[in-house]
């Protein structure tokens, strides 16, 4: 893993996203591309009614968000110039999801960081749209952090699994590298179905099969929305980030919406990532 995606609309949660990203691969040698994207409708549908050159408009705001990244991107270079760190701007005038797609294809991008903003939309509630776009639309890994999250390290890590079925050792890659990078205690939660028996040997010959020589403790639940379970599972275990194959869209859905009673009582903690097969 080496080139890293850092999108932004220079909000302060897009900023700390990228805040946490350069704080998390400290001392690590890692390329961030630091993407802008920019919607021609309706962004600008007042100044094209206005305008008699609607080429100049769509140049002026390029232009003002270029220069954007690029004092974003010097200023970075500078704060952070103790590092082995290189940073790239990038501007783009597509829809959002297909602006990142882009990216990931053109820079080899290893992974996506964004931010979420709680947004208070039934389905937003959890992730911003546009983030919530990119996980379910991109075959990327997406490291998402939650809104005002601040870095502390990461010493325990949580990966979550829905009965012990949702493997890939390709996968799965990111997210070893990111443990061995900060030596993090490896927890696992196997979150069961009502119903499902329990082969514990067989599940331990697939885990140890995806975490080759990296040690874990392994928990078990049962019957319970998996939101409510994870979260409990980050606050007892003292989690500081989270892993999730999302290749089921109903162990997405049951993790991102809980049950029916708790309708988004409860959200994601800590940084979570996203992984695919």
């Amino acid at each position: 893993m080496k080139n890293i995606l850092l999108p932004t609309d220079f909000s302060e949660n897009s900023m700390n996203a990228i805040r946490y990203a350069l704080r998390f691969f400290e001392n690590w040698e890692y390329n961030f591309y630091i993407l802008n994207v920019q919607k021609i409708s309706g962004y600008i549908s007042d100044d094209l009614l206005a305008s008699n050159e609607p080429n100049s408009v769509y140049e002026s705001i390029a232009a003002d968000n270029k220069k954007l990244i690029n004092e974003l991107v010097k200023k970075l270079s500078k704060e952070y110039k103790s590092q082995s760190y290189s940073f790239h701007g990038l501007f783009d005038y597509d829809d959002f999801v297909s602006a990142v797609d882009q990216a990931v294809q053109f820079h080899a991008i290893d992974l996506i960081v964004m931010g979420t903003n709680g947004a208070t939309g039934a389905k937003e509630a959890v992730f911003g749209s546009n983030t919530l776009q990119v996980i379910r639309s991109l075959k990327c890994p997406v490291l998402t952090v939650p809104e005002n999250y601040t870095y502390e390290g990461v010493n325990s890590a949580l990966f979550s699994t829905h009965n012990c079925e949702d493997f890939s050792l390709e996968g799965v890659s990111v997210f070893k590298e990111m443990l061995n990078i900060h030596q993090a205690e490896l927890n696992v939660l196997d979150i069961k179905d009502e119903g499902v028996v329990v082969n514990s040997k067989e599940n331990d010959t697939y885990l140890k099969r995806l975490f080759t020589d990296y040690p874990y403790s392994y928990f078990l639940i049962n019957s319970m929305p998996g939101l409510i379970a994870v979260n409990t599972a980050t606050q007892l275990l003292k989690v500081d980030l989270h892993a999730v194959f999302i290749e089921k869209e109903t162990f997405l859905k049951r993790l991102l919406f809980g049950s029916n009673v708790s309708q988004l009582a409860y959200k994601t903690l800590v940084p979570l990532l996203f992984l695919h097969r």
